[in-house]
């Protein structure tokens, strides 16, 4: 083992020496060139320190410390040791002292620890794990030690030093490693000073993290030059802010993309990053479809991709700069006529699957298709197996949203597997698996991190036209939004995927909130056309007024406009119920072409249905709601509906009520006939109208008959029976005994436990229809024999549901009901004394805290059955109550009579749930003590609660 000798010992003697002990000899002890120390001296014994060495003395213990040492030149060391009776103790002690008097001198931390290392034959050992193999690959350990060792005394010294080891590691294969050393030049740069060179440095760094996917590595380097206590040049300071807004874009939600935009018009040409700040800028800008951006900085980007050099990575950032211009300004011919003769065969592959899935996005399949497979094919030459199978399942997607499924769809999908299996090798590739970290931090709800990563994701994807992932990320990013609850930002995400089903899931989980999405422009993608009218067709009630009426008229258009086709791709039946959704909000001009169309969807066969018989029915009764004038001529529409004796017809008899009832004479006039003919549903509009139903014996005595027939039940048959509150309505025309008759046979079918409990609902709703028209001293044995079934009806003993395993492929789920809760329900339309009134109340007073929704909807209706004055319950308890029915009931109840609790009103008028705030909206009058509840319904964001005040 080699000697060591103490820090001390060695710091003595190069402390108090300057050249060679020998006598005459003037070489230095210590050789500094390029920023290194290189002992030159050697350590020469004047007494050995071994038995058989020269100058032995057995008694002395100190041989190798300071006073039995000199320093000697690698020329005198060797004769001193070697020819020891030449030399002796005496004369070297002289020698000692001489050399002690050549002169005092500082000998530093990093210099000692220099001396230490080559005097012991130690080797210098960074403390950086990740650095060591490279370093000593290269042979710049003891470089890298050494600036590290000046850090502290000449940290100026110590950055040339950092310097010249990253300048090796970026000429080599270690090049990734290089930002560790920079980072520590700039350390010792800014320890000596000079803070302007550091932070264009980290600069630097920072757009190498960047283009490696660390962020967080470039958030960091602008964090540290924001550190500094003195102002940098102006250049860099927008060079700083370029790096900050870029890397802060994604990870920091509140910076949009327009403050990039902002920074990147404040730099100038010549500042460092600016082409990095510019393609940031850009391909965010087509990632996130505000192409507006782009435009409007044409000229500049233009300018910028031109005075790019011509090396391998100015050439990408030529051209990823040039695709993005050409996709902004539709200027894709001019980029992809001259590509083969600027760029290499793989970028000539990358443009034309930009100009793919530009093609993909802009209702041009057919061309689309036709350059996605020259990606493919470029990509497959130029080795690129990753990207050829990205772009083989973007042509599959292609095919896909336009159902262009006879061009063999599955086979893209093989070839990418197999191209997977053959190789790797992408255009632009992944810093790390983007999607799939951004899942795992999704699933962990870790959500600023998920955020992070899957805009990293959705702009490579975008960037690399892998268009099935980048579809993917939009409906992640719809799923983020979601499960963090932030709403306005979710539907237009899965728009841009064509995920109708989690939109129309969105729609129902809606909260308390306005909803602000705009129409599609004109140019959007049909799957995204169709989307967006199917998510405003079930939310469109959460619209503003202003962007309902845009919507309204963006629909008309479309359905005015294009053909009634139900092709695959075709937005018109989506359109039409986004009109439908929004009606309220439509100009007479449009609610009058609305109306021509829906005529001419009713004048059709007889029984025969239309996909939007639906829609149609709720756009003509918010349109005669809307537009008086149009009135009779929704009445007419309406009354063609009833005429078609199918379910269209029950529709618009059950949601044209209010329409109906307002012109009974012309009711009569369009419909008795129809009656008179057999049609149910136009004998229901007379009776609901409030019309002449003399016409409405005939099929009232024809569906009696129907119903006193025996039921019948086969073993093993399940039958959903409908119809039967239809024909409710239309028997209590007939005379009391005729009521009788249905009734009993109702009753009878209430108590079949062979039947499904759904069917027996259905008796027993029919009950209460007829029975309300019966008179008041027949009512009673039939109040009093619904309350005795409402105790404890026997249960059915048959169901329709199926597959209640979670693991069952096929699942039928059964309505539930409450036969007892149902049949107090149908005795509330019958009572009429005060003694059924408060047995009716003792019944639903003790199920009040435990209700269901489907039951709490029974209950509320049996309360607004009751006269006020005949009701007991407390109604402050009614409006604190869970479900939003019973609170509907204490807001219909207050608003009949505010001064017995003047401040409930204000409560109930800000309730979480839209329906309490219509029925309050519609119930309140116009004196005074209803004027705060009216002030804060006419503020409210939902537009029927506004318009249901009067």
């Amino acid at each position: 083992m080699g000697r060591s000798y103490r820090e001390a010992t060695i710091k003595l003697l190069f402390g108090t020496a300057t050249h060679c002990a020998y006598p005459g000899c003037a070489k230095p002890l210590i050789f500094k060139d390029r920023g290194l120390y290189t002992p030159t001296a050697q350590i020469a014994h004047i007494r050995s320190e071994k038995q058989n060495g020269p100058r032995y003395e057995a008694n002395f213990s100190h041989v190798n410390e300071f006073e039995n040492l000199l320093l000697l030149c690698g020329e005198h060391h060797p004769p001193v040791d070697r020819h020891e009776s030449n030399y002796s103790i005496g004369e070297l002690l002289e020698w000692k002292r001489e050399q002690s008097l050549q002169g005092e001198r500082s000998v530093g931390a990093a210099e000692l620890s220099a001396i230490g290392r080559s005097i012991n034959g130690e080797l210098p050992v960074t403390a950086d794990a990740v650095l060591r193999g490279p370093i000593a690959s290269l042979e710049q350990g003891e470089r890298l030690q050494q600036a590290e060792d000046r850090l502290p005394e000449t940290p100026l010294e110590s950055a040339a030093l950092f310097e010249q080891v990253a300048i090796r590691l970026e000429s080599s294969p270690f090049v990734h490693h290089a930002t560790t050393v920079r980072a520590r030049q700039c350390g010792a740069l800014e320890k000596g000073g000079k803070f302007s060179e550091a932070a264009r440095i980290r600069i630097g760094i920072g757009w190498s993290g960047y283009a490696a996917g660390d962020v967080s590595a470039a958030i960091s380097q602008v964090r540290c030059i924001d550190a500094y206590k003195d102002p940098l040049p102006a250049d860099l300071e927008r060079a700083k802010n370029g790096l900050a807004y870029a890397a802060a874009f994604g990870f920091e939600r509140r910076v949009l993309i327009d403050d990039l935009a902002e920074v990147f018009d404040q730099m100038e040409t010549t500042d460092q990053g600016v082409v990095n700040v510019a393609l940031a800028l850009a391909e965010e800008s087509i990632a996130w479809r505000r192409v507006d951006l782009i435009s409007a900085r044409s000229h500049s980007l233009s300018g910028l991709a031109d005075d790019i050099e011509s090396n391998d990575c100015g050439v990408r950032q030529k051209a990823r700069i040039r695709m993005c211009l050409a996709e902004a300004l539709d200027d894709w011919p001019g980029l992809v006529n001259g590509a083969r003769s600027v760029y290499p065969p793989e970028i000539v592959a990358w443009i034309a699957a930009r100009h793919a899935r530009y093609l993909s996005l802009t209702g041009k399949p057919e061309e689309a298709e036709s350059r996605w497979q020259d990606a493919v094919d470029g990509a497959v030459t130029s080795e690129l197996n990753d990207s050829a199978a990205n772009w083989l399942y973007a042509l599959r997607a292609t095919r896909v949203m336009y159902w262009r499924l006879n061009s063999g769809v599955d086979d893209p999908h093989l070839i990418a597997q197999s191209l997977r299996a053959a190789g790797k090798g992408s255009v632009l590739p992944e810093p790390y698996p983007l999607a799939e970290r951004a899942l795992s931090r999704m699933l962990d709800k870790k959500w600023p991190d998920a955020l992070q990563y899957l805009h990293q994701s959705l702009r490579h994807s975008v960037v690399a036209a892998s268009w099935a992932a980048e579809l993917t990320a939009q409906e992640r990013f719809g799923d983020l939004f979601r499960s963090t609850q932030k709403w306005t930002d979710s539907p237009i995400h899965y728009i841009r995927s064509a995920r109708s089903k989690k939109l129309k899931e969105l729609s129902k989980e809606w909260p308390n909130q306005a909803l602000e999405l705009y129409p599609p422009v004109s140019d959007a993608p049909h799957w995204e056309k169709k989307s967006a009218c199917e998510f405003i067709f079930h939310a469109g009630k959460h619209l503003t007024s202003e962007v309902a009426s845009l919507w309204a008229e963006y629909a008309c258009h479309e359905i005015c406009e294009s053909p009634p086709t139900m092709a695959h791709t075709a937005t018109w039946f989506p359109a039409f119920n986004a009109f439908a959704a929004t009606a309220d909000e439509a100009s007479l001009d449009a609610s009058s072409s609305f109306l021509e169309l829906a005529a001419s969807i009713f004048d059709r066969e007889v029984g025969s249905h239309h996909r939007a018989d639906e829609a149609a029915i709720m756009a003509i009764v918010k349109i005669s709601d809307s537009h008086p004038l149009l009135g009779p001529r929704t009445l007419a529409i309406l009354c063609e509906a009833i005429r078609l004796r199918s379910e269209v017809s029950q529709r618009a008899v059950y949601f044209g009520q209010e329409i109906l009832a307002r012109y009974p004479e012309e009711v009569r006039s369009l419909l008795a006939d129809d009656a008179e003919g057999g049609n149910l549903y136009a004998a229901m509009a007379l009776v609901v109208a409030g019309s002449d139903v003399s016409s409405c014996g005939k099929i009232a005595r024809a569906n009696l008959q129907e119903y006193l027939r025996p039921l019948e039940i086969h073993p093993g048959i399940t039958t959903l029976r409908v119809g039967l509150e239809d024909a409710a309505h239309v028997v209590g025309v007939l005379e009391d005994a005729e009521k009788i008759q249905f009734i009993d046979a109702m009753f009878v079918r209430a108590h079949e436990t062979r039947d499904l409990e759904s069917n027996r609902a259905d008796a027993v709703a029919a009950i209460g229809i007829v029975g309300s028209s019966l008179s008041p001293e027949r009512r009673d044995p039939v109040f009093d024999a619904l309350l005795e079934f409402s105790q404890d009806p026997a249960p059915s003993v048959v169901s329709m549901g199926w597959g209640e395993d979670p693991f069952s492929r096929f699942t039928v789920r059964d309505r539930v009901f409450s036969l007892g809760v149902g049949a107090v329900e149908a005795a509330s339309k019958l009572a009429h004394t005060a003694d059924q009134y408060s047995e009716m109340q003792k019944r639903i007073v003790p199920m009040l805290p435990m209700l269901d929704n489907s039951t709490c909807s029974s209950v509320a209706r049996i309360l607004r059955n009751i006269p006020r004055r005949e009701c007991g319950i407390d109604l402050t308890m009614l409006a604190a109550h869970s479900n939003p029915w019973i609170r509907c009931f204490a807001a219909l109840a207050w608003a009949e009579n505010p001064q017995a609790l003047p401040g409930l009103g204000d409560r109930l008028a800000g309730d979480v749930d839209a329906g309490v705030r219509l029925i309050l909206a519609r119930g309140a009058g116009d004196s005074p003590e209803y004027e705060s509840v009216r002030n804060v319904l006419r503020a409210d964001y939902r537009r029927d609660v506004r318009r249901g005040v009067k």
